[in-house]
């Protein structure tokens, strides 16, 4: 089979594991891979086929770019927003095409046979409204266009022959109850988090990381909802100093909280200020690191928190309870079903009540020893798939829909 990849946004973090751990585990003999992208993609492209152990083509194709932008007097400025136009040209040469993140393609209808499409979340829809009001102008402008485009995009491939494949079960339900009636339900292939047990520790000396501390790995996109997570840290430290634990942050754009310059961040470092947190004692700001310091500092925390209010898996959680860390999780959906289908212990929080989240933070810092010894005792019993069984999955997706295709385009001739 030839399988091309077509991807022109190549989320970094919890997306770039899975499309890594699904590459590494199709077969060569059975399945020929190449990838279509450009720009900064293609350059995520490149570094990945260096860790695959398997050949990958690189074509260099550009699409058509949607950009948005708004007018202010005589200024206009491009908001961050790109879309993707898929010519047509892209499945000439290959068998099937695979969407690992389909938002923000826009893929033609008479291509959408030869397509199966991997949504992890459906965040740009359902929280779209939320994410624009805390965005500036410009930003706001940008994801609300991105949230109507995005809408189009997934009623037009909930509604066709195109196969979706989900993280969980819980994104299933609600393009199934937004969607529907479906033609086709999405699969539900969950992620492998084992990965994080094969990376080496790398040194984190030059990190200065606090002795004890908690951690939060991401983006600082407004659904991550770290501005209640700021508020929640200064209430322990005001009302109960004797619980309190640092917090480090890292993922995209956190040092920015530091440096300044973007509205986000910018937003999140005048919220510390205000709230007393200082930068360095009571917030270790670490930006993106490399994966053997990330797995060096979640093995090393006290506990991981994870205030989120909206994901497609989760990867944190999965990864720090598989190091035994503790966890502290807002009580969303998704979480639930991932931590429980793994049997993880989790100390739960409402991820909009700050004083609810305040409560957990203090927990970690009271019961750390209580909650060390329950998480090392669960690790040793969590049963994840490995990626070679999600590598299995998505062979069978492939040959399935690429069988389907061509029944389709036979029985299309021939009527």
């Amino acid at each position: 089979m030839r399988l091309g990849i077509i991807d022109y946004q190549f989320p970094r973090g919890g997306v770039e594991r899975f499309i890594e751990g699904v590459l590494n585990n199709l077969p060569e003999d059975e399945i020929d891979i190449c990838v279509f992208s450009s720009d900064y993609a293609m350059e995520g492209y490149r570094d990945l086929v260096k860790k695959v152990d398997r050949p990958i083509r690189l074509i260099e194709h550009k699409p058509l770019v949607h950009r948005v932008a708004a007018q202010i007097g005589k200024e206009t400025t491009f908001a961050w927003v790109q879309n993707f136009e898929v010519p047509r040209d892209h499945w000439k040469e290959i068998d099937l095409a695979w969407f690992p993140a389909v938002q923000r393609h826009v893929i033609r209808r008479d291509c959408l046979a030869r397509t199966v499409a991997t949504f992890h979340d459906a965040n740009l829809v359902e929280f779209g409204d939320y994410m624009a009001e805390r965005r500036d102008p410009v930003g706001r402008v940008g994801q609300l266009y991105l949230m109507a485009l995005d809408d189009f995009m997934t009623r037009r491939l909930m509604g066709s022959l195109a196969k979706v494949v989900v993280d969980a079960a819980r994104t299933r339900d609600y393009l199934a109850q937004s969607y529907g009636p479906l033609p086709r339900e999405p699969d539900v292939v969950y992620p492998s988090t084992k990965h994080v047990l094969e990376i080496e520790p790398a040194p984190v000396d030059r990190l200065d990381l606090p002795a004890r501390y908690m951690m939060y790995p991401a983006n600082i996109s407004p659904h991550k909802n770290h501005e209640a997570l700021l508020i929640a840290l200064a209430k322990v430290k005001a009302e109960a100093p004797q619980h309190f634990l640092p917090l480090v942050l890292s993922g995209s754009s956190t040092l920015g909280i530091a440096l300044g310059g973007e509205y986000r961040a910018d937003r999140l470092q005048s919220l510390a200020a205000r709230l007393g947190l200082e930068i360095g004692t009571d917030l270790h700001l670490l930006g993106t690191v490399s994966n053997g310091q990330y797995r060096a500092a979640l093995g090393r925390a006290t506990a991981l928190v994870f205030p989120t209010l909206a994901e497609g898996y989760g990867f944190p959680p999965v990864e720090a309870a598989m190091l035994g860390v503790p966890v502290a999780c807002s009580d969303i959906d998704v979480m639930k079903e991932n931590l429980d289908r793994l049997a993880i212990p989790a100390v739960w929080f409402d991820a909009r009540s700050v004083d609810d989240m305040a409560r957990a933070l203090a927990e970690l810092g009271r019961d750390a020893d209580r909650l060390k010894r329950q998480a090392v005792a669960a690790a040793a019993q969590i049963r994840d798939e490995s990626w070679n069984d999600v590598g299995r999955r998505y062979r069978e997706i492939f040959r399935q829909q690429a069988e389907f295709a061509a029944f389709q385009e036979r029985y299309g001739a021939a009527s």
